[in-house]
């Protein structure tokens, strides 16, 4: 279980970002709105959009406002550029744009942005903007899958190449980190701290402060391969590196849940506790869920060790009163199971290793992680209760998943607990067996670790070695760049005193000339600006007050149409209580139901803020309830839905709103007959990602007998085909244990 959560932690850290293009992203998000809103319309100003865009999008979360946020500076600071012929401004304004696309989901669109930029740059013989595009590039590529990892690591190398020729020095050092990342998903982690090393003497040579996310990563990285010292010296370094330059932020509950990690596979738990818990603070400080859950497990694990059950417990029901998705349940029941077991509170436990059990059949068998723990824990449960054959079977399967993916320490977990089991059974020749590939895989380890802190000490003289001889150097080209500094100094005096006089004087009148002609384009230029600011300034305010006339205007159309259709309706229900004929009185009520139909939507348009669409989750629930009451069924009948969360123009809503409306009333007057009970089945989701399909059903008595064969003779079939017809959809009705209706339309684009 100790492996599963640092999983999990290191996948919620492995989704890479770029790293920052300027000092400005560094500064908190109050002191950037600040410095842009009193910024002047140049650079300047070009400058702090990018930067405020670049750290409002790399903001946990990935809220709509946040993304619409990020594209507008990126729009705003793509205009400037071109305005003040900015073209550093305008290749990061196209950066910005395509990281924008990437967050919103959309891959595709961000990599055709990042090809556009890089076409610009190579336009305007850019080096940086060449850089910068390949690593967006390659963004564009998943790094949970190999050749998904290999290609970004092609773009990124690309960008490195560049980095070097030109010294861009800061960014080559976070480019370098963010390989380094990637080297350690690929399990190639002796050259990931190689590049590591590299970024760290690359930062502290150009004075660069926040290097405490790369200590983190060596003290990760070791972590992961067993050597537990450098990962706690690497860990230490990061955590005071992070107070030095005041980081409090997610990256610092990082690191403290590293070191928690650390101490756990050292079996020290008591040292693990007080670093979780400051990850813990931090996590809940930010309300961030995945953070918060997986810190949690982790201490939950090393209460339950120190013998503080009721502790472990507590945290784990509150996390697991957060999880919505199976997935999220399983992982929290997993460590439910395995510190109850540890505890030997079976009794408890065995509700955990039902819900495990369970669970497991409602997740995509691909999910191995969830997989290899659920065994995991299953096996060492029924293990340690006595269900002998239940454990094999769970430890078997645990072992063929960490043998497909050659994991050392675990298959070990797997081969001891078959010498357990085998031990128990008597099958000692067996038990031999798997008690000696456990210490094979043991002293394996071990050889791996002993050679990943040999190359870690290397690298580290070699690093040592030559920034003492780069010093060296240094040291030696000042000795000789001074010296020939003082003899050019001594040529040059003699000429430079017989030209100076003249110089100055010269220079004195022509800055006297140039300061006049400067004074009077400046008058000038001011003039014209403030005019322009009085111009600008007028049409804005008559910009602000059209755009409120229209959106009140439109507000009192649909207040007007709802009073003239509920005025319709009065008059139209003042005229059947004259009226004795049967069916005419049931085509006026037919025609109430739909004018409220019309009605309700005008009602929501003029109540809500959006003056164009309708929420369709609210509007068919209100209309449920309207056309539920009107019958007055005694609550015979049963109304499921299962609307997502859609919003349609009303030139859609009206229609779609008519058919709901006839299919629910056919279904309330004619499906369930002679106080007959029944449920009515409502459903609008999308089909494809361009169309909707609405589902009506009913498990009533369905439709007359020979109904579809016979020539229908019904308004409101007719009513229904020509409203789909209307949406430019397909109308289906069905005749099996009930009526089921189907209208497939496209979505309307705006």
């Amino acid at each position: 279980m100790k492996k599963y959560c640092l999983f999990l932690f290191l996948l919620l850290l492995s989704k890479l970002v770029p790293a920052q293009s300027s000092s400005l992203e560094e500064l908190p998000l109050p002191v950037l709105k600040h410095k842009l809103a009193e910024s002047k319309t140049d650079t300047g100003r070009v400058q702090l959009q990018l930067a405020l865009g670049r750290v409002i999008l790399d903001r946990p979360g990935n809220g709509k406002e946040q993304l619409d946020s990020a594209f507008l500076l990126a729009a705003q600071a793509a205009r400037l550029s071109r305005k003040v012929n900015y073209i550093y401004g305008t290749i990061n304004a196209m950066i910005l744009s395509a990281l924008c696309w990437n967050k919103k989901g959309n891959p595709e669109k961000g990599f055709q942005t990042a090809q556009q930029t890089l076409a610009f740059a190579k336009k305007v013989n850019s080096s940086f903007g060449i850089a910068e595009s390949y690593i967006v590039m390659g963004h564009h590529y998943d790094v949970s899958k190999l050749d998904g990892l290999n290609k970004r690591r092609k773009y990124n190398n690309k960008a490195i190449a560049i980095f070097r020729r030109d010294r861009m020095m800061l960014r080559l050092a976070s480019l370098l980190k963010d390989d380094a990342e990637l080297l350690v998903l690929a399990q190639r982690k002796t050259e990931a701290v190689k590049l590591l090393f590299e970024s760290l003497n690359i930062a502290k040579s150009i004075g660069y402060k926040r290097i405490h996310s790369i200590y983190w990563l060596i003290g990760r990285t070791s972590n992961e391969m067993g050597d537990f010292p450098n990962a706690i010296k690497y860990n230490l370094l990061a955590i005071r590196t992070a107070k030095e330059v005041s980081d409090t932020t997610l990256q610092l509950c990082s690191i403290y849940h590293t070191m928690a990690v650390t101490y756990s596979s050292m079996n020290d738990y008591s040292r693990a506790i007080p670093y979780s818990l400051l990850a813990l603070g931090i996590a809940r400080h930010y309300k961030n869920k995945d953070y918060i859950a997986t810190v949690s497990m982790v201490l939950a694990t090393a209460y339950t060790h120190i013998k503080r059950p009721d502790k472990s417990l507590a945290l784990l029901y509150e996390i697991s009163k957060n999880c919505k998705t199976d997935l999220e349940k399983l992982g929290v029941t997993n460590n439910l199971l395995t510190n109850l077991s540890y505890a030997k509170q079976f009794s408890i436990a065995e509700k955990y290793a039902r819900e495990v059990r369970r669970l497991l059949t409602k997740i995509s068998a691909n999910n191995y992680e969830l997989f290899r723990a659920s065994y995991a824990a299953l096996a060492q449960y029924c293990l340690k209760t006595g269900q002998y054959a239940k454990a094999r079977k769970y430890n078997d399967r645990y072992a063929e998943l960490v043998k497909s993916i050659n994991s050392a320490s675990e298959i070990r977990v797997t081969e001891q607990t078959s010498y357990e089991l085998d031990s128990i059974n008597g099958n000692y020749k067996s038990a031999i067996g798997h008690y000696m590939a456990a210490q094979r895989i043991k002293d394996s380890v071990d050889n791996i670790t002993k050679a990943y802190q040999v190359a870690v000490l290397e690298i580290e003289n070699e690093t040592k070695k030559k920034n003492e001889h780069i010093e060296t150097l240094t040291k030696e080209a000042q000795t000789k760049d001074n010296l020939l500094k003082r003899n050019q100094l001594i040529q040059k005096m003699v000429v430079a005193g017989s030209l100076l006089l003249l110089i100055i004087t010269m220079l004195i009148y022509s800055r006297y000339r140039l300061k006049q002609k400067t004074n009077y384009k400046l008058k000038l230029s001011q003039r014209e600006l403030d005019q322009k600011n009085i111009y600008l300034e007028a049409l804005n305010i008559d910009q602000v007050k059209l755009i409120k006339e229209k959106e009140w205007l439109i507000k009192e159309v649909h207040h007007r149409v709802k009073n003239n259709l509920q005025l319709v309706t009065s008059l139209l229900y003042s005229q059947s209580v004259y009226l004795n004929d049967p069916a005419a009185v049931l085509a006026i009520q037919d025609s109430l139901r739909r004018m409220q139909a019309m009605s309700l939507i005008h009602q929501k348009l003029y109540k809500d803020e959006n003056t164009t669409t309708i929420a369709m989750a609210e509007y068919i629930t209100d209309l449920v309830r309207y056309l539920h009451e009107s019958f007055d069924t005694d609550n015979r009948i049963i109304f499921e839905q299962t609307v997502e969360d859609i919003e349609l123009d009303v030139s859609q809503a009206i229609p779609l709103g008519l058919i709901f409306t006839e299919s629910i009333v056919n279904a309330i007057k004619y499906a369930f007959l002679n106080g007959r009970k029944g449920r009515v089945f409502i459903s609008l989701q999308h089909d494809g990602d361009d169309h909707l399909l609405l589902k009506i059903s009913d498990n009533g008595i369905g439709l007359p007998e020979g109904f579809e064969t016979r020539e229908r003779n019904s308004l409101g079939l007719d009513l229904m085909e020509g409203l789909a017809s209307q949406l430019r959809g397909s109308f289906d009705i069905q005749n099996d244990n009930g009526v089921h209706i189907k209208i497939r339309f496209a979505i309307l684009k705006k």
